[in-house]
């Protein structure tokens, strides 16, 4: 070996010993980070059947449930004053207002229910982005979007309907809800209960 290759072997020898000095069996593992909890869409409620208010409620339109359960019939969503949000898996503003229904929902409790509907896309499309928004409540599915359009003249997400508790829809707000205030208010304007 010439002295300029043994130069070179014992510098390469050299290095491995000092990264394998930086390094030591005694020291602590690093801790990994957690995995985030398995996504689990909420189930559809079991609701009993009841007939569709005369005017100014929510439609007897009966959707299958989001992920798989029971079919809901929104006229039956009666009971709690609601906020019935309008979704889809293609809307590029719906993911923004999930965390602000998360928070309204564990500030409301059960003063006040929480539901969706995800639309115009294909079921699939909309388990995942359920999935992907951590949409936090329970939502049914149309999938072409046209009952839906038809029936509550929902025809542009996101959407937010304010039923009362004798399935009223007292009010709506096109387009995305930008901040907790602007929730908080709308709920208590509409529904008359304070967050």
């Amino acid at each position: 070996m010439t002295g300029r290759g043994a130069r070179a072997v014992g510098a390469g020898l050299a290095l491995l010993g000092l990264v394998a000095g930086c390094t030591s069996s005694d020291a602590a593992p690093r801790p990994h980070p957690s995995p985030r909890p398995a996504y689990v869409l909420p189930a559809c409620p079991e609701l009993p059947a009841v007939a569709p208010l005369a005017t100014g409620g929510l439609p007897d339109l009966t959707l299958p449930c989001l992920g798989g359960g029971r079919s809901v019939d929104l006229a039956a969503l009666r009971g709690t004053p609601m906020v019935l949000n309008v979704w889809a898996a293609w809307c590029a503003n719906c993911d923004r207002e999930m965390p602000l229904f998360a928070a309204a929902m564990a500030q409301a409790g059960d003063r006040v229910r929480f539901f969706g509907i995800h639309y115009k896309a294909a079921e699939r499309y909309g388990e995942q982005s359920a999935a992907d928004f951590g949409v936090p409540f329970p939502s049914v599915h149309d999938e072409d979007g046209d009952q839906v359009a038809r029936a509550l003249r929902a025809t542009a997400p996101p959407q937010t309907l304010f039923v009362t508790a004798d399935g009223r829809i007292a009010g709506r707000e096109v387009g995305e809800i930008r901040s907790q205030q602007e929730l908080d208010r709308l709920v208590e304007r509409y529904l008359g209960v304070a967050l």
